[in-house]
């Protein structure tokens, strides 16, 4: 009797840590989530900051502007159109990996966006893409589908 008593209170017991680790690791999640969006829409931020002091980038990035045929201004706009291609690429694994943001489709669709808007943009992450693993698969896996 006192055994069975024992293992009663031992399997409540384990219960009660079973639904605390549940509900922590969903916190946790929770958490990881937003400080994974955070990170990305800080890289993000970080680009638009360049566009937003030479609004004559804009073009390259959301005007349908080709790449610059040479010069200082191609170099620097390849750099920057790398660094967002660095950042979407980024906020897509995050977002497919963590299961409290998957449900977002922000990354997602900023990125069919830039394939339409940026034909510089396609062009850096056509040159390689397995450099931009997530950003490569997302583009194949909507082949007809508009920003």
């Amino acid at each position: 009797m006192i055994a069975s008593i024992g293992v009663v209170a031992s399997l409540l017991i384990s219960a009660w840590q079973t639904r605390e680790l549940v509900r922590q690791t969903a916190i946790n999640n929770g958490i990881a989530g937003a400080t994974a969006r955070y990170n990305g829409l800080e890289r993000l931020h970080h680009v638009e900051g360049f566009i937003a002091a030479d609004p004559e980038l804009h073009a390259y990035f959301y005007g349908g502007a080709d790449l610059p045929a040479h010069g200082n201004e191609r170099w620097r706009v390849l750099n920057l159109l790398r660094m967002l291609a660095d950042t979407v690429d980024y906020g897509l694994m995050v977002n497919e990996l963590n299961p409290e943001i998957r449900s977002s489709d922000g990354w997602k669709d900023y990125a069919l966006l830039l394939r339409t808007s940026s034909p510089a943009f396609v062009h850096v992450v056509n040159e390689h893409p397995e450099w931009w693993a997530a950003l490569s698969a997302h583009w194949a896996a909507h082949p007809d589908t508009p920003g």
